[in-house]
Formats: C-alpha cells, sequence, structure tokens
C-alpha cells in the first residue's frame, strides 16, 4: 500500500534554511514553491527506501521550526511521529527488504502512519506472547485504527527490573506514569530479615 505524506516548511530565518531547501530539492520528494518562501515537498511511501530516508532526513532539518506542518494527504499529522516513521522503515527495508518489527511493546504512534504496518502480524506477535513472571504484559488493544492505541496498561510487574532496563525506560520517557500502580512492590512492613526491624526492647 501507498501512502502520500507532504511536508511543508518555510519562510525561516534559520541559517540552515538552505541546506533544507537543498535536501528538499535534491531529495527523493517532489518539491516545488507554494508561495514565496514556503515550500511543499511530496513523499509517495510504498516499498522503495529512498523515499523514507528522504523524508526523515528532511524532516531532522525543518521539523522543530513553527512553520512546519506534515500532513498525510489533507489529514495534519505530528512531525515527530513522521520522523520515527521514516526512520524505521528506512532501516526495515535496507536491512530485510520488509517490515520484520517484533512489536515487543506493541503498536508505537508512528505504526500508524507507516504503509509498511500490518495489522494481522502484530495481532499474531501480541497473540503468541506468554506472560512470564517478572515481564511487562501490555494489554491487547484494538489494531482497526493504531492512531487510537491508548497508553498501556502494565501488568504482572513482581519485581523492578524493568527500572534498569533502558528499552522500557524510554517508551516510559524515564519516568512512572501514575497509571502504573506499583503498590503490589511496597511491602506493608519491612521483611524481618531486614536489619534494625527488630521490635527495640525498650518500647516494650
Amino acid at each position: 500500500m501507498e501512502r502520500l505524506l507532504t511536508v511543508e516548511f518555510g519562510p525561516s530565518r534559520s541559517k540552515r534554511f538552505g541546506k533544507a531547501l537543498a535536501e528538499a530539492q535534491s531529495g527523493s520528494g517532489e518539491c516545488r514553491e507554494v508561495e514565496p518562501g514556503r515550500y511543499r515537498v511530496s513523499f509517495v511511501l510504498g516499498e522503495e527506501e529512498a523515499a523514507y530516508a528522504g523524508l526523515a532526513r528532511l524532516l531532522e532539518r525543518v521539523r522543530h521550526w513553527r512553520a512546519t506542518e506534515v500532513y498525510e494527504d489533507e489529514e495534519l499529522v505530528s512531525s515527530y511521529h513522521a520522523r520515527e516513521m521514516a526512520w524505521c522503515a528506512s532501516f526495515q527495508l535496507s536491512t530485510f527488504g520488509e517490515c520484520r518489527e517484533r512489536f515487543q511493546w506493541g503498536v508505537l504512534p508512528r505504526c500508524a502512519l507507516c504503509p509498511l504496518f500490518d495489522s494481522e502480524r502484530a495481532l499474531r506477535a501480541e497473540m503468541r506472547k506468554e506472560p512470564v513472571p517478572g515481564e511487562l504484559v501490555p494489554t491487547a488493544f484494538p489494531l482497526e485504527d493504531p492512531a487510537l492505541i491508548p497508553e498501556p496498561d502494565f501488568t504482572m510487574i513482581t519485581n523492578l527490573d524493568f527500572l534498569f532496563d533502558s528499552d522500557v525506560m524510554a517508551q516510559l520517557d524515564g519516568e512512572i506514569p501514575e497509571w502504573m500502580n506499583l503498590s503490589a512492590l511496597i511491602p506493608d512492613s519491612p521483611p524481618e530479615e531486614w536489619p534494625d526491624t527488630a521490635p527495640d526492647a525498650d518500647a516494650l
């Protein structure tokens, strides 16, 4: 399946505007000036790695500018998710020739923009997972519209190993969200084998 993503940027006083324009004009997208100083670059995304790489490189330069907008057809989409999708798809195609994402932590928001995304394969990947003690297990969610995926509800947390897993903490932006209930990990009282936890004889 092919998708059309369009990046509009400019005008800008940034010193990097010239390099961004050169990237847009020499890249794999179709670039044209829609008004003085404002450019529109269209990328047809299918199975060609170059199109994704070109989109990713352009967004690396222009994503943070206020005047930059990214559209899928006529719908405004997140420039951040578009950039992440483009880099991911470029890697998958250049490495494997297809998407082999394992969906270890569920379907990410960027997948909603990706023509390579296969919801049936993602669902099968979720069904193959067998919960194991201590593993973070996301609650299943409908895949009909990946853009509406809620934040995962992590359950079956039996230890704090995930706090030292860089991949997991990256998904959590380095913070434990309020919706993650860790109360089961906090004992009602310190274990007896801990030092200085025995009752004070003077206090009895």
